[in-house]
């Protein structure tokens, strides 16, 4: 098993649909990274959460975590609630490496997806 994992970190929502789609996401990801173990966790309103996830990997002997922001932009979870729990963590944790990925942002890439969404709409009208 690999000694890493990566945790991609939505927000969390009370909606099913909504999670079920951020897990079709984690295992498209998971696939894609096949060398690498790969899980969700949310922030709140759903489980798994971080501290969760970081249990169950610290328990199948992972040595490095990866935590993977599932946000747009840099709010207050990104800005404060991630990096102090990840804090927290990393005490509660001493044996593991954390790290914490850039957030989604302004990446170019997105414009090409807010283009096809655009033009399928402009289709139908």
């Amino acid at each position: 098993m690999s000694e890493t994992g990566i945790i991609v970190l939505g927000h969390g929502s009370r909606a099913d649909k909504s999670n079920k789609m951020f897990y079709n996401l984690i295992d498209k990801l998971d696939r894609r990274l096949e060398d690498q173990r790969v899980e969700g966790a949310a922030m709140e309103l759903t489980n798994p959460t971080l501290e969760e996830r970081v249990a169950e990997l610290a328990g199948d002997g992972i040595e490095k975590i990866v935590i993977l922001p599932l946000f747009l932009f840099p709010g207050i979870h990104v800005q404060e609630d991630i990096p102090a729990q990840v804090d927290e963590l990393a005490e509660k944790y001493p044996g593991i490496e954390f790290s914490i990925g850039d957030i989604i942002g302004d990446d170019s890439r997105l414009v090409d997806i807010i283009v096809d969404r655009w033009k399928g709409v402009n289709e139908w009208n």
